[in-house]
């Protein structure tokens, strides 16, 4: 039976360890499993949390990896010391359903296997509305891109080797290993059974975040592969004018049952946040440290 190693990032996520825990604590583990709890230089109590949850429960192994504030540098280091066959993806932010790992061991070599990610509405405002309307975008993107997030993937440890580790570029390095992955011959495979929830970002500033750790990860991989800064700026200026996105948006959101007026109030909010990917993209071009531009 293939070993499963489950990898997951912690980066000051205190506040999700528990239900993240409680729903791990569900699996049916084999022996050879393990969790590695990769800590990326948390600030509040995340490596305590952790270090008390693996003294109870030894599939649980936590690392630490401070050296790069980038969480696809810490699944980077995760991989090297992993045991497992099988290299199962999630984030600390995600639960899982029961039965996620028993999906994640069926993955078949030559293959990538990527998971339904669920966004739950919780509150039920404007904002929860606009970032389950921007994953289901991103999700249909994905799938016809051959895509997989690290929220919910899984591959076989020899086949992930093969392709090569992730570029680590802050945001977006998992698209960009999938690209690899696919040239390389391997298959994407889309397994609705396994199944994660994540919760809707509740505000303007968590989606703002998300949105300039994205374009800072899209900056520092365009120096990464000595592309021209001046191609970047292009990039994101013309994405400010590009009101077809806002468009498309904006029909969903009504279909949705949002509020005119608060249609209205999203688009020009989300000017700015194009305002801020242009500034977020070129401070990755630049390596500014992501810790402190607060989007880490």
């Amino acid at each position: 039976m293939n070993r499963v190693s489950i990898i997951i990032p912690i980066f000051n996520a205190e506040k999700f360890l528990d239900r993240l825990f409680s729903c791990i604590s569900k699996f049916r583990f084999q022996e050879g499993d393990e969790v590695l709890l990769v800590d990326n230089g948390s600030t509040d109590n995340s490596l305590e949390i952790c270090r008390k949850y693996a003294l109870k429960n030894g599939n649980y192994h936590v690392l630490s990896y401070s050296k790069v504030a980038d969480s696809y540098a810490a699944r980077n280091y995760a991989v090297h010391n992993a045991k497992g066959d099988i290299l199962a993806f999630t984030d600390s932010d995600c639960m899982p359903i029961p039965s996620w790992l028993d999906e994640v061991r069926k993955v078949e070599k030559g293959t990538v296997m990527a998971g339904k990610i669920e966004l739950e509405i919780i509150e039920d405002n404007l904002w929860e509305h606009v970032d389950k309307t921007i994953h289901l975008g991103q999700v249909e993107t994905a799938i016809k891109a051959n895509s997989v997030p690290t929220a919910n993937m899984a591959v076989n440890k020899e086949d992930f080797l093969k392709v090569g580790y992730f570029e680590e570029r802050f945001s977006g390095g998992d698209f960009e290993w999938s690209a690899r992955a696919c040239s390389s011959g391997m298959i994407i495979r889309y397994n609705q059974a396994a199944f994660i929830y994540h919760p809707s970002r509740k505000s303007f500033e968590e989606i703002a975040i998300r949105e300039k750790r994205t374009a800072y990860g899209r900056g520092k991989s365009y120096k990464n592969k000595h592309k021209s800064k001046y191609k970047l700026w292009i990039y994101y200026f013309l994405k400010i004018f590009k009101v077809d996105t806002n468009i498309r948006l904006s029909i969903k959101l009504l279909r949705d049952g949002v509020k005119f007026k608060d249609i209205i109030y999203f688009n020009v909010k989300f000017f700015q946040i194009r305002l801020m990917q242009l500034k977020a993209s070129i401070a990755g071009y630049d390596q500014i440290d992501a810790r402190s531009l607060n989007i880490k």
